[in-house]
């Protein structure tokens, strides 16, 4: 029996897709380890996150890093249990067959490594599908049309690219993502209140006053260490004070956006025009980032009511897809 999966290993989350199952696992990206040697596992995912902060012996690993693989081993042992979880009903263990969803731009030994790590976690066949096609799929875009731009903003990077007619045109990678996000308002409720917050606390916060509407009133309570103090201290975290962090960011992701453009063919800027850009990964539901985008850009612009899932939905459409995935073969892209 063969069991055909589509993963999606990201800097935050792991999701797996089940070919006739659907959407069977999305987990974080950590594991929890007895000790510093990294031999002995604790925990994956949410029961390692959970973890955090309770036991001094533990070591926790995040493998992805900026979404590239960083710590091989680790993500396979990740990975491999992951795998297990999803196999534990099945009388025998299966062969697994899996798309595997990778950042643009690897090199062909990075694309070696994705190959190794997933081969080590028990996958017997592995197909590396770019992200961005992926996310193109899931969208429902007209991959083998006209010229337009995939935009990913996802937990350790942003990825964004030109396609046309089923062909990554143009494309790179910026390390901007919700991980930067955590970090600049762990750093900014330190400064303004002294008070230290794990990062994880942080992703938390950012998750309920993301914005960039200046009418946002949404707020969080953030509970952390009064360094002045050396106790536990509680401070409102409003959306206001996210918006005097964030749009810089997501400029600098316009600039990499219009930098594209202009490297494009003219046939092909010139479908991007009247095609837009859609946005997916998780940052695509931030308040007033359609409109940031479309100010910036002068594109259409298309978003997601739950972006971050766009991505692992088109590897579960490419498995079943023997055309797209010929088509997708042919024209080098995977």
């Amino acid at each position: 029996m063969m069991l055909n999966i589509a993963i999606k290993t990201g800097s935050t989350y792991t999701s797996i897709f089940v070919s006739g199952y659907g959407l069977v696992l999305r987990e974080p990206t950590v594991v929890a380890f007895e000790n510093a040697n990294l031999k002995r596992i604790r925990a994956v995912g949410t029961d390692a996150l959970q973890l955090v902060g309770k036991s001094p012996n533990l070591t926790f690993v995040n493998p992805v890093r900026e979404g590239v693989i960083n710590e091989p081993d680790v993500c396979a042992r990740m990975v491999r249990e992951y795998l297990n979880r999803i196999t534990e009903d099945f009388v025998f263990r299966p062969k697994i067959s899996a798309i595997v969803a990778i950042p643009i731009g690897l090199s062909v030994e990075e694309r070696e490594m994705y190959e190794y790590v997933f081969a080590e976690a028990g996958i017997s066949s592995v197909t590396l599908v770019p992200e961005v096609i992926l996310s193109a799929i899931g969208a429902d875009m007209p991959l083998t049309t006209a010229g337009m731009i995939a935009l990913n903003i996802g937990g350790g990077h942003t990825e964004a690219a030109s396609l046309s007619h089923g062909t990554i045109v143009k494309g790179c990678g910026v390390s901007i993502g919700g991980e930067t996000f955590d970090q600049a308002i762990a750093d900014y409720i330190l400064g303004k209140y002294n008070v230290r917050v794990s990062l994880e606390t942080a992703r938390m916060a950012r998750e309920q006053v993301e914005s960039l509407q200046e009418n946002d009133i949404s707020s969080a309570v953030v509970s952390g260490m009064d360094i002045i103090q050396n106790a536990p201290s509680s401070i409102n975290l409003y959306a206001l004070d996210v918006l005097e962090l964030i749009p810089p960011y997501f400029l600098h992701i316009c600039d990499v956006v219009k930098t594209i453009i202009k490297t494009c063919p003219a046939a092909i800027a010139e479908d991007v025009l009247d095609n837009g850009l859609f946005v997916t990964g998780g940052l695509g539901r931030v308040p007033g980032l359609n409109k940031l985008l479309y100010d910036e850009l002068g594109l259409p612009v298309k978003t997601f009511d739950r972006p971050e899932y766009v991505q692992i939905l088109g590897g579960g459409k490419l498995l079943n897809n023997k055309a797209l995935i010929k088509a997708l073969t042919d024209n080098g892209v995977i």
